[in-house]
């Protein structure tokens, strides 16, 4: 009975686990706040270049990347459902920023950016 017991405290802790995230550009909610909607959209290994910008803004850095050439077509049609709806880049599970999309971006260009630097250039660095 004993066996039982721990086989189902086992069973239940592990189905109340929480799914990790790979870090990329997820769909967005407004409410509740930052809330991760679904699949991601591309995730970093997808990304084919990435810099790192620490001088324009002094007090923040800020990554620019561009997306593989294959991804490029998911990422127009994913901004292009998402206009007027938010998009956030998620970073070990958490949203770092998720602006509002204006319009389809074809070019495959994203902009990472946080008044957090320290945070921007551990990003940075795990990108790289």
């Amino acid at each position: 009975m004993k066996l039982i017991a721990a086989i189902f405290f086992v069973v239940v802790l592990g189905a109340c686990s929480s799914a990790y995230r790979v870090n990329g550009w997820y769909p967005v909610a407004d409410i509740p706040e930052n809330k991760i909607e679904g699949k991601a959209i591309v995730s970093t290994k997808d990304f084919d270049v990435v810099t790192l910008d620490t001088v324009s803004f002094p007090d923040m850095a800020i990554i620019e990347g561009k997306l593989k050439a294959d991804k490029v077509q998911k990422w127009a049609d994913a901004t292009e459902n998402r206009i007027g709806k938010r998009i956030g880049f998620v970073f070990n599970d958490s949203v770092i920023m998720a602006p509002t999309v204006n319009c389809r971006i074809e070019s495959g260009n994203f902009t990472i950016n946080s008044p957090e630097k320290a945070l921007m250039i551990e990003i940075y660095n795990t990108l790289k």
